[in-house]
């Protein structure tokens, strides 16, 4: 029976819009409705908090915990997990009302509406609340991370009084006491705090993210500090009918460096909150943005005459593309689900060689190239995993971060070999568009060479003298210790005639 989508956002081309709140699909439409630059992705998630269905996200690309299981006896199984960790919820917000708190979980509401911008990157949602006495405010939240300045990103609350006046108390916020989803755990300690600004340092790995920001609005702003938190409460006064406007200005900084000195790591990130937190505007912010994505999209866009929706898919997978991965972090890799949850760990797979890398090679090579730089980096790691396996050469691993083998499922871990051969694949795909040969003969032979090794000592010669791979688990992952997969064998073959 073939499949039909349940559609329940709006078509359009260039826009994903909700008119009236899905509770059902919340979790779907934070993740539908993420925003990321590279440098750091923002689930979807209500500004003002929701005690409903929610996951609050906020993660940086290569920032990572581990965990380990239980040491197993048998060699080559992997123990230790890596993951993507939820770090500082920036847009933490409170609004309360006559002792009511905003909660559309169970205020009332209505007139919700919300929608993401490829042209802009600009999030906006809208609705009207209204509290248990009558009272209704016409609420607008806006949000943007800059794809110029990659630490800098925006809130901005636009409130109307719609039947009264009178006064909001609103709290903003850095949060880092968010607990990791899929663990129940936070796994942050905060070693800085000063008004506005915080430092966060993960527990294991110690990685160091600061969070600054700086808020404008006409009203008189206290500050409040927890174990893990940094924010400002606002006494804002309302007025019939007119409109209220307050804007946070947002930097999260990271060196992605756990041996950081904390004093440089603070004052790293607070000089960028002072450079431009006071000189840069979201309007400003905004229009640089615009610039940016007619830019790529001029470049980038594919066109679908006569069918709307699958117009509007297109454009939306393109622009998720763009937004997690464009080749302006070293080491950066791209995640199962970008930088939009929390499933497979936040690890890249074999994904990004097959599935990912041909839409960089023909829209931006050099991003192209810094995908392959990661396992030109990381091909250290690939020669101790093949050595755990009793091979030589270099064995890819099925899921990582670091390079390391974050699979603890030996079934994979230790029978799948199409990341090994996607990187080959990813070699000879890169060269064929390119033509960069210098890099063939230099990064690209050492790893294809070490490849090889790896391949020609798993393999094994049958009784009639035919070589080939015994014992392995294929790309479909549905059958295991297969012989002679058909997949397997013929990407090890084609890697070897490619290499000679």
């Amino acid at each position: 029976m073939a499949k039909i989508a349940d559609q329940y956002l709006l078509v359009h081309p260039w826009k994903i819009i909700e008119e009236g709140f899905h509770a059902d699909r919340s979790r779907v439409s934070e993740s539908l409705f993420s925003l990321a630059n590279e440098h750091q992705g923002v689930r979807g998630f209500f500004d003002e908090g929701y005690s409903g269905e929610s996951l609050v996200g906020v993660y940086l690309n290569g920032i990572y915990e581990e965990r380990f299981n239980e040491a197993m006896a048998y060699k080559g199984i992997s123990n230790r997990l890596c993951f993507m960790v939820n770090t500082v919820n920036w847009l933490y917000t409170h609004l309360e009302l006559d002792g009511e708190t905003l909660d559309l979980a169970k205020s009332r509401f209505s007139n919700f509406q919300r929608e993401l911008d490829f042209r802009s990157g600009e999030l906006r949602r809208e609705l009207v609340w209204e509290t248990s006495l009558g009272k209704k405010l016409h609420l607008v939240f806006l949000r943007l991370l800059s794809m110029e300045t990659r630490e800098l990103a925006y809130q901005q609350i636009y409130m109307t009084p719609l039947n009264f006046s009178g006064k909001l108390t609103l709290t903003l916020g850095l949060d880092f006491s968010i607990p990791h989803r899929m663990f129940e755990q936070n796994f942050w300690n905060c070693v800085r705090r000063e008004a506005g600004a915080i430092l966060g340092v993960s527990k294991t790995i110690r990685h160091r993210v600061f969070a600054g920001m700086k808020v404008d609005a006409e009203a008189k702003q206290t500050p409040i500090e927890a174990e893990k938190f940094a924010g400002v409460r606002l006494d804002v006064d309302l007025v019939e009918g007119q409109e209220t406007t307050v804007s946070k200005t947002v930097i999260v900084h990271s060196d992605r460096d756990p041996q950081q000195a904390l004093d440089a790591a603070w004052e790293q990130g607070n000089y960028q909150l002072h450079a431009y937190a006071s000189t840069q505007t979201y309007a400003e912010v905004l229009e640089q943005n615009r610039m940016y994505w007619e830019d790529f999209w001029a470049k980038s866009d594919i066109t679908i005459d006569g069918d709307p929706d699958t117009q509007q898919g297109i454009r939306f997978c393109i622009f998720q593309m763009q937004q997690t991965y464009r080749g302006v972090i070293a080491g950066a890799n791209i995640g199962a689900k970008g930088l939009t949850g929390e499933a497979y760990n936040g690890n890249a797979f074999w994904d990004t060689e097959t599935y990912c890398l041909p839409f960089y090679l023909f829209s931006n090579p050099l991003a192209a190239k810094s995908l392959i730089d990661f396992r030109y980096r990381t091909l250290p790691q690939a020669l101790a995993r093949a050595k755990d396996l009793d091979c030589e050469g270099a064995c890819y691993p099925v899921a990582t971060i670091d390079g390391t083998e974050s699979c603890t499922l030996w079934q994979h871990a230790s029978l799948q070999f199409q990341p090994t051969t996607a990187v080959a694949y990813a070699i000879w795909h890169y060269v064929n568009v390119t033509g960069d040969t210098d890099f063939l003969k230099a990064e690209g032979a050492q790893m294809l060479i070490e490849i090889c090794r790896f391949l020609a000592s798993r393999g094994q010669w049958s009784a009639t003298g035919k070589f080939g791979y015994y014992a392995v688990m294929g790309p479909d992952e549905f059958q295991m210790m297969v012989n002679n997969n058909a997949y397997t064998n013929y990407m090890a073959k084609r890697t070897f005639e490619f290499t000679l």
